[in-house]
């Protein structure tokens, strides 16, 4: 709970009504502000839009992302049932008419730490791989499960950003298959360690994920096959067409190595 005095610095700000995100240094603790946005089009998800299209793959396109009010209220629920279930995902300490306040989440973004050392590399691989295990056994799901939007803190990972919900267009299996390759998407270009390590913590992994969803992903890596016939340098071709390039080649691999899984 936060106090009236508090409640009142945060609404006399202009700082998230103009950029949305605001930091507050508060009596009750660190907080970040999320005003509400407008709604995005698909085209802010270009590179799962293109899979989407090229692929024939329903559960790679994007999720509709009302925006407003409807978008506050479905993180207000994600966030909500997510905690039910044990996952960490920062506290909702207020609801505003048009604002959020969660504690602030003392970590970096996963993603950060693909780019250090090949050792720290590998084990962040590991570690975001091992959380999306654990949170489908608890039955949930991310929005979008990406890198980016995982925390790595020392008391372990921390989810944010559930402006949309999957199951608004999908099922359970479907939603837990796409946060799957949405991770490995923003994992396997970027990531610093071997292809090799990579592929085998994958391997190790996989064997762990339920069949129902394990079959989602086998239909969506046939799919993605041809694709790994994309440029592998990113100039002049940009990031987007080697990071599918590096995806399509990384699951055809998997796919057709280990057939027994299947």
């Amino acid at each position: 709970m936060l106090s009236p005095n508090s409640l009142q610095a945060i609404e006399a700000s202009q700082g998230w009504r103009q950029h949305r995100v605001e930091m507050f240094d508060l009596p009750e603790g660190r907080v970040v502000v999320k005003g509400q946005r407008s709604a995005r089009g698909p085209w802010r998800f270009r590179v799962l839009s293109a899979l989407a299209r090229l692929t024939s793959n329903p559960l790679l396109r994007p999720v509709p992302a009302p925006g407003g009010a409807a978008a506050q209220a479905t993180e207000v629920a994600r966030l909500r049932a997510l905690a039910a279930s044990g996952v960490q995902v920062p506290e909702l300490m207020h609801q505003g008419a048009d604002y959020i306040v969660l504690r602030r989440i003392e970590g970096q973004p996963l993603q950060d730490q693909f780019t250090g050392e090949v050792g720290v590399a590998l084990r962040a691989f590991t570690r975001g791989l091992d959380g999306l295990i654990d949170l489908h056994r608890r039955g949930q799901y991310l929005s979008q499960g990406f890198a980016r939007n995982m925390l790595a803190a020392p008391d372990g990972l921390w989810y944010i950003d559930f402006e949309d919900d999957p199951l608004q267009v999908m099922d359970l299996p479907d939603a837990q298959a796409r946060d799957l390759l949405s991770y490995l998407l923003s994992a396997v270009w970027i990531n610093r360690a071997s292809r090799a390590d990579l592929m085998s913590v994958w391997s190790a992994t996989a064997r762990s994920v339920a069949p129902d969803v394990m079959q989602r992903v086998r239909v969506a890596a046939s799919g993605l096959s041809w694709l790994r016939r994309l440029p592998r340098e990113r100039k002049p071709w940009g990031r987007d067409v080697v990071t599918v390039q590096a995806l399509a080649e990384f699951m055809h691999n998997w796919n057709t190595s280990e057939p027994a899984l299947s």
